[in-house]
């Protein structure tokens, strides 16, 4: 990714679930937000009944128009599937943003091959009185401006995956994402526990990994004394559904196999005993999570 030209990288998953045998091309088209078509390929496929295949290709786009926080440009992908005869079979549309991400230790945070400077966000539940989880896309995405307003650049989700309705306003707010897996202060030494919580972080980066916004994942269960190989599972799961540059994942620092991950959690000189950074590792960026927590006394 670069000012002058970017590369756009293309799988699609296809499954044939009729009783014949399917031959026709994937047809991918990008647009501008103005329907100003950019690039155009297709990809001619065979699928035999019952079967799946992968489509995978690129599209170069000249000039592109960077996703950043203050200009979120979001391109339309539109993907359809031909039949032998030329006929529209299948499709959909997807919103994404060209853009590259970078943590370089000390250096900080860098977005799009340049210094981006200080992540300033809050963390978010998407529940309101009343109606609970039960929100409209309106509500998702006021919460979305209201942040934005204020001049957070950054969400950390609370852990369970948020409504599509608010990823996608992130998406035209030019707001960056964390996003969590489900599960809170909460072990079950059941193999079988641990292997629904890493088929939860499968489904949620399939469904959240086109997202230009998101930034990192948080695969772990949050407040948890899980054990580390557990943690090193998670990590490894997450970088095989998004097997390209800028995938990060995110732990606590004082976590059971923190050494897997790209960033840590950890709260600077607050006298925090439990969270301050004892042996800081200098290849590692280092994140607040959370900060000011402690506004109620835990004991009260």
């Amino acid at each position: 990714v670069s000012d002058a030209s970017a590369e756009v990288l293309l799988k699609a998953h296809l499954r044939n679930d009729s009783r014949k045998t399917f031959t026709g091309v994937v047809e991918y088209e990008l647009q501008q937000p103005d329907g100003t078509q950019v690039a155009f390929l297709n990809d001619k496929i065979q699928v035999r009944p019952g079967k799946a295949v992968t489509s995978k290709d690129k599209i170069t786009v000249k000039n592109p128009l960077l996703w950043s926080p203050e200009t979120p440009t979001l391109y339309n992908l539109i993907v359809r599937i031909r039949d032998h005869e030329g006929k529209v079979v299948d499709g959909y549309r997807r919103r994404i943003g060209i853009r590259s991400v970078e943590f370089k230790g000390k250096d900080g945070f860098w977005l799009n091959g340049k210094p981006f400077g200080q992540l300033v966000g809050a963390n978010r539940h998407q529940d309101f009185a009343y109606v609970g989880n039960a929100l409209p896309n309106s509500q998702q995405w006021r919460d979305a401006k209201r942040l934005r307003d204020a001049g957070c650049t950054i969400i950390r989700v609370a852990h369970y995956p948020q409504d599509p309705a608010f990823m996608d306003a992130c998406d035209e707010m030019g707001l960056f994402v964390i996003v969590a897996t489900p599960g809170w202060q909460y072990w079950n030494k059941n193999p079988e526990f641990a292997k629904l919580v890493h088929r939860n972080t499968r489904e949620m980066i399939r469904r959240d990994r086109n997202h230009p916004s998101v930034l990192m994942w948080e695969p772990i269960l949050n407040e948890t004394h899980y054990p580390a190989d557990f943690a090193k599972k998670a990590r490894d799961l997450v970088h095989e559904e998004y097997p390209y540059k800028g995938c990060y994942t995110a732990c606590d620092a004082v976590s059971q196999g923190n050494q897997h991950y790209e960033v840590l959690y950890a709260h600077p000189a607050t006298g925090d005993k439990h969270w301050s950074i004892k042996e800081r590792k200098n290849n590692k960026p280092y994140f607040t999570r959370e900060f000011g927590d402690n506004v109620d006394t835990w004991s009260a």
